[in-house]
């Protein structure tokens, strides 16, 4: 009895040490690789930051001799959710995983100061600009404040609000009826008449004027409120 005991301690003992002796891969490096492998490929300018989920604690993959390789199926890497590949190419122990990682993207965008409605011209004092994630902004934001004054919105916004070009409009310079000024954009030939705009509209769009002298209507470009051009 005491000689079985003391084989099965034996035994018992040769194998936790043939355990011990077995190198193991860890995983932080195999997390470093991807983090490495992300900042090479990735497509974003800005800030991001990399989320990488932990493996499985059970995962005891054999340590590579060689260093590890990254792959992915795309070649550049945008904001979300991603599948990276971690491969050892050793001959004698290849492995291949794929570990997953979030990306969150960062930068100075413009927000909402302020409330605003529907129709107002946007001002300097609406403006102010913030640090926000824009992972799921689509690229559907601005970064200078210059882009947004001088247009009109088309929808009610709350202050914070980040605001998106397609949320925006040129606005309407000349209203149907006002009394405008026709001149011509030739600096050899000038002329000024009176007219009556017969449509609304926002700079550079070309809307139909009534000469009040000779009682044709024309086509003109706006030019600022009171004022068209024609061309001849």
């Amino acid at each position: 009895m005491i000689k079985i005991l003391l084989l099965l301690t034996s035994a018992l003992i040769f194998c936790t040490q043939s355990q011990a002796d077995q190198a193991f891969q860890s995983h932080e490096s195999i997390d470093e690789v991807v983090k490495t492998y992300i900042a090479k490929h990735i497509n974003m300018s800005g800030e991001f930051e990399v989320s990488i989920t932990p493996l499985d604690i059970r995962l005891n993959l054999p340590q590579c001799i060689d260093p590890l390789e990254a792959f992915s199926p795309t070649e550049l890497i945008k904001a979300g959710r991603i599948s990276i590949g971690v491969r050892c190419n050793h001959s004698e122990k290849k492995w291949s995983i794929f570990t997953s990682a979030t990306i969150k993207t960062f930068d100075n965008v413009v927000v909402l100061a302020k409330p605003i409605q529907r129709g107002e011209i946007i001002t300097p004092a609406h403006l102010s600009i913030e640090r926000r994630e824009t992972s799921n902004l689509r690229d559907d934001f601005v970064t200078q404040t210059e882009q947004l004054e001088g247009k009109e919105i088309t929808r009610q916004f709350g202050a914070g609000t980040i605001i998106s070009l397609k949320n925006l409009v040129e606005p309407k310079l000349i209203k149907r009826g006002d009394k405008v000024t026709i001149t011509t954009n030739k600096p050899d030939f000038s002329i000024r008449m009176s007219g009556v705009a017969m449509m609304d509209g926002a700079r550079g769009q070309l809307i139909k004027v009534k000469n009040q002298n000779s009682g044709r209507i024309i086509n003109a470009t706006v030019i600022e409120p009171g004022l068209v051009s024609v061309n001849y």
